[in-house]
């Protein structure tokens, strides 16, 4: 066989070798790429982004019509409500200042004070919590905050401490608070009452 035919032969048949190699190459190659693509992902907070995609609640809605940049919030629930309507407020440009009443794990709640800072950092909000009971928690609040612009209520009051608290709610609120209580499902606007030994005062 002339040496020419022999160099084509050979040719022809390691060509669907260098072909398969390559096309495996190539695949190969989109593998790589769309891992790299998955890496560069950044970690998503799942809550987060139930968060965002969410439509305005009820409450959100509210406070739209309110005038206010001291947020008091008392009992925080599973951190949800706080995320989303202070997300909503962000938006739009307001400066808030959040405070929270919560005993988080400490009273048997699935959220942690840590999850909950996490949360709110989340949607640029640096919270001040106090991890106290709702009496204590309030005392703290008036010696350090003073008073609030908005007091949200959604922890139900103990009948045995509800003077107590009642009396507390008043001294850190004046004639411009808006107190908002969550009842069945609903916020309700508590009327402003004058404490009587501040009016005394």
């Amino acid at each position: 066989m002339p040496l020419r035919k022999l160099w084509n032969s050979l040719r022809r048949q390691s060509k669907p070798i260098a072909d398969q190699s390559s096309r495996d190459a190539s695949v190969e190659h989109g593998v790589v790429k769309l891992d790299s693509a998955i890496a560069r992902q950044p970690e998503s907070n799942d809550k987060q982004q139930l968060y965002c995609d969410r439509s305005k609640s009820d409450l959100s809605n509210l406070l739209e019509e309110l005038s206010f940049s001291t947020v008091l919030e008392i009992g925080v629930g599973d951190g949800q409500r706080a995320v989303e309507f202070l997300s909503h407020i962000v938006t739009g440009n307001r400066s808030i200042r959040y405070f929270a009443i919560d005993q988080f794990e400490l009273g048997g709640s699935e959220l942690t004070l840590r999850e909950f800072h996490q949360m709110l950092r989340s949607v640029g909000v640096r919270p001040q919590i106090f991890p106290e009971t709702i009496p204590d928690g309030l005392t703290r609040f008036l010696h350090t905050i003073g008073t609030a612009d908005l007091i949200l209520i959604a922890d139900q009051i103990s009948e045995s401490g509800a003077q107590q608290v009642q009396h507390l709610l008043m001294r850190v609120s004046n004639e411009k608070t808006t107190i908002l209580e969550r009842q069945q499902n609903q916020w309700v606007r508590k009327p402003f009452k004058q404490d009587a030994t501040r009016k005394a005062a």
